[in-house]
Order: structure tokens, then C-alpha cells, then sequence
């Protein structure tokens, strides 16, 4: 190594020489960072890549921005005491899909740099004074004095925070239509809510926005059809423009009718009712079908009679179930849609065996048979109700059984398949069976499904002797 000296320097300027020692080190420091960064971007790819574990690209890529979503505005409703638990699995599974969209809550807040509306600050000035808000401000004077509480204490002090949810409707639908008023359709969802964006914009796509199109998964609430707001809601332009596009503060003129409602998707339905805009669902035009439904993976409706038709949204979902369906969606090609089949198929199938299931609730809800009915004159060889045995029994002698639950002086079975979940209640906790022959021939019959040895029910519990 050759060291320079100030003999040794044709100029001896005192700032020429420590200019040239500074880009010397500069030059290796420089080589030194890009080294560093070399090794830990590696390192960031290897991880990431286990992360995904064996899941193909299409899994790690699909939550890229959709060009389909650039017409559409998605309203997401959370409240405060659960948006923490809620809302962070978005960031990955959903918000990166949308090019506009909308949090919509009851305390302002941020996720990231995403931030959350209180919708609530835009209640008329009446009912913000009124007894039914009382929560709304006592929650508003904690989160002043508290900024930092945790979500389990805020709950814990405001427990009736799920009563401020039905106010939030009107206002998120009028907010979202004055961010964006040329959006062709309006969506709204909960934050335990999953929706496969590609396919439900695919469906959007076949309708048309210029018709008054309010649909969704139909229930009920006095007397009314309404769209289940958790399931997901389709508002087109057209519906929206009409209704709070042409209706100054239509959001306040409701306020007494919410107060004494169960649910704002509710109230949404009475309002469109008033203007003689009925829930469009089923299987008329626009073809909703069974598209929409409000259940987890464990608890979907799997009737044999839908077992062909797509499926795009679930509710009541757990961060983990969120995540869970995004990366089955990630199996499925863009263009290919997702039916009841493949639910069964990788949420349900893999979980089940021939036998009694102890401690499990599968959800069976038909007929009911119980020890009353003995003294009943025209079933008086009942007995269904007095073992798991029995109930077996009753279930294999009804072709439209496809499974049963039993627990003491109770045998009810069920035409539809359903996982469940465990129950445990000592003496009287249910028992779960499954008709493995029936399902596997009602599989064969239906058309779209193929049974494969390899994926036989009960696979994972095979995979883990």
C-alpha cells in the first residue's frame, strides 16, 4: 500500500487534500452501504418468499391495484372499539385492490397514512344532543383524556358501542357520494368482511349503472327486505344520484326512524322503500344468485342446489379467516370463478370423518325431533331423540340428510352441509356427524365437481398422524 504523504503531492493546499481524503471515504463507505443493501434485500426476498410459503405467484401478486376498481368507490364500516382488531389485515387483502375507497367510523383515527372518517360528526345537531348519542360523547371525552387506550379497555368502557352503528349508514352513503360523485357503483362492507374484488367487479361489469340497482343478500327486519350490510351492498349511480343526489340532507331526515331500528342496512332499505326502490337479489336480473352471503368459510350454507354457483363475499371473519381466504383466492386464476364446490372442497372437506364428532356444532338447523314428540300420536315410534345412535339413525333414513347434530333429548338434521364449531357444555354439548355416502354422491351429481382419492374427506387428519 502506498501512502501518500505532503512530499509526495505535486500541491500541498491544506482543503484540496482533505477533499480528496473525504471522497476516498466517501467512495468507500458508498461501496460498503451498496454491499449491505445487497445482502439485505436477499435476505428480505428469502423471507417474504416463506412467508408465502409454497402458494404460486398468482397468490403473491393478486392484491395488486385493479383497473376495474377505478369506477367503483368501496365504503369500509368499522367502529373504534374493534377497528385495530379489524381493519390492519386490509392493508394487505384489500385496500391495495381499490383505487378509491372510504373508512367510515365512530372516532376519527389513521392506519398507516390511510385515514379513518368519524361519520358520525355529520349526524344532525338533534340527535348528537340527544340521549341515544350519549355513548358517542362519552367515548369521544375518553379518547380525548386517553389518547393511547388500547381497544379492549375503550370496550370495555363503552359496551354498547355496537347501538351508534345503525346512525352511520345514511351519512357514509352521502359522504361517498360527495367524494365522488361520478363513481358508477357504491359499495359498502364491514370490517370483518372478505370480498373477492376481481370477480365481484367481473359481475359489475354485466350490469349496467344507469338503472336503480340497490342489491345484495336479502334478510328481513319488520316486515322489510333488506340488503345485509356485513354480506356487502351495491349501490349504482344512478340509485345514489337519485336518492342523495337529489335530496338535500335526506342523512337527517331519518333520525327518529333510526333511533328505534335494529340496523342501519336496515334503515337504508326503509329509506329506498319510501322511494319505491325494492332489495334486488335471486336469480332475475341483475343475477345476484347466491354471489353474496354473510358467513365464514366454517359456517356457509353449502346447499346442493348452489353447489355450481359463485360465491364472492364472506362475514364475521377473524383477521386469521381474512388472510386465509385471500390466499385461497391467490389458488384461483383471474378469470376463473370460485364456487360453493371449492369452499367445501378447501375449507370443509379436509376436516371431516366418518363418525361421531364429540364436542362440535355443525351448524345443522332442520328438522327437530325431541322425547315431546313421543307423546305425539302420529310419530309414535319416534325416537330419534333419545341417543347420537338414534338420531344416525333417523338421518340415514331421510334421503335429503347430509348430516346431523345430537345432544341429549335433541336430534336435528340438515339437508345443507355445514362445518361448524366446537360447543362445550359439559352433559349437553352437541355431537356432529356428516353422511360421507350422501355428500360424495350428491358431489358426483352435481355437475361441477370431481372426486379425487387424494382429496378424500377427512385429509387433514391423515396429514398429521
Amino acid at each position: 500500500m502506498v501512502w501518500l504523504t505532503k512530499s509526495a503531492l505535486p500541491y500541498r493546499h491544506p482543503v484540496v487534500f482533505r477533499r480528496l481524503f473525504v471522497l476516498l471515504g466517501s467512495c468507500c463507505l458508498l461501496i460498503t452501504t451498496l454491499n449491505f443493501l445487497a445482502y439485505q434485500s436477499f435476505n428480505l426476498h428469502i423471507g417474504t418468499a416463506k412467508i408465502y410459503g409454497d402458494l404460486n405467484l398468482t397468490a403473491v401478486s393478486h392484491g395488486e391495484r385493479l383497473p376495474s376498481s377505478e369506477s367503483v368507490f368501496v365504503m369500509v364500516k368499522t367502529g373504534m372499539t374493534v377497528l385495530w382488531q379489524r381493519l390492519p389485515v386490509h392493508l394487505n387483502v384489500t385496500f391495495p385492490q381499490l383505487a378509491h375507497y372510504g373508512i367510515y367510523s365512530d372516532a376519527p383515527a389513521r392506519i398507516g397514512d390511510i385515514p379513518v372518517t368519524d361519520i358520525l360528526v355529520n349526524v344532525s345537531r338533534q340527535l348528537h344532543d340527544s340521549d341515544q348519542f350519549e355513548s358517542y360523547r362519552r367515548q369521544r371525552q375518553i379518547l380525548k383524556d386517553n389518547p393511547h387506550i388500547k381497544a379492549e379497555n375503550l370496550a370495555a368502557q363503552i359496551q354498547d358501542a355496537w347501538w351508534l352503528d345503525r346512525y352511520k349508514n345514511l351519512p357514509m352513503i352521502a359522504h361517498a357520494y360527495r367524494t365522488m360523485p361520478d363513481a358508477k357503483w357504491y359499495v359498502f362492507i364491514d370490517g370483518d368482511t372478505f370480498v373477492s374484488w376481481s370477480r365481484l367487479f367481473k359481475w359489475l361489469a354485466t350490469l349496467d349503472p344507469d338503472e336503480v340497482l340497490y342489491m345484495g343478500s336479502a334478510a328481513i327486519a319488520s316486515g322489510e327486505y333488506f340488503a345485509h350490510g356485513g354480506s356487502g351492498v351495491i349501490l349504482s349511480s344512478a340509485l345514489v344520484k337519485k336518492v342523495f343526489g337529489n335530496e338535500l340532507n335526506l342523512e337527517h331526515k331519518y333520525d327518529e326512524f333510526e333511533s328505534n331500528d335494529c340496523c342501519g342496512d336496515h334503515v337504508l332499505a326503509h329509506v329506498l322503500l319510501d322511494r319505491n326502490i325494492p332489495l334486488r337479489h335471486g336469480f332475475g336480473y341483475p343475477h345476484v344468485d347466491r354471489r353474496i352471503q354473510g358467513e365464514p368459510p366454517r359456517f356457509v350454507y353449502l346447499n346442493p342446489s348452489d353447489w355450481c354457483r359463485e360465491i364472492i363475499s364472506f362475514h364475521h371473519l377473524d383477521p386469521v379467516e381474512t388472510q386465509q381466504l385471500y390466499d385461497f383466492e391467490g389458488l384461483f386464476g383471474p378469470n376463473e370463478p370460485i364456487l360453493y364446490r371449492d369452499v367445501y372442497r378447501h375449507f370443509v372437506m379436509p376436516h371431516l370423518h366418518a363418525g361421531r364428532k364429540a364436542n362440535w356444532d355443525n351448524g345443522s338447523d332442520g328438522p327437530k325431533f325431541y322425547s315431546s314428540m313421543e307423546k305425539d300420536a302420529s310419530n309414535p315410534q319416534e325416537t330419534a331423540y333419545k341417543s347420537h345412535r338414534d338420531c344416525r339413525k333417523k338421518c340415514d333414513s331421510e334421503p335429503f340428510c347430509l348430516q346431523f347434530k345430537y345432544k341429549p333429548d335433541c336430534c336435528i338434521l340438515s339437508n345443507i352441509i355445514r362445518l361448524g364449531e366446537s360447543h362445550y357444555e359439559g352433559g349437553d354439548s352437541f355431537s356432529s356427524e356428516w353422511n360421507i355416502g350422501k355428500i360424495r354422491a350428491m358431489r358426483q351429481k352435481s355437475g361441477c365437481d370431481t372426486l379425487d382419492k387424494a382429496e378424500e374427506e377427512g385429509s387433514l387428519y391423515e396429514s398429521i398422524q
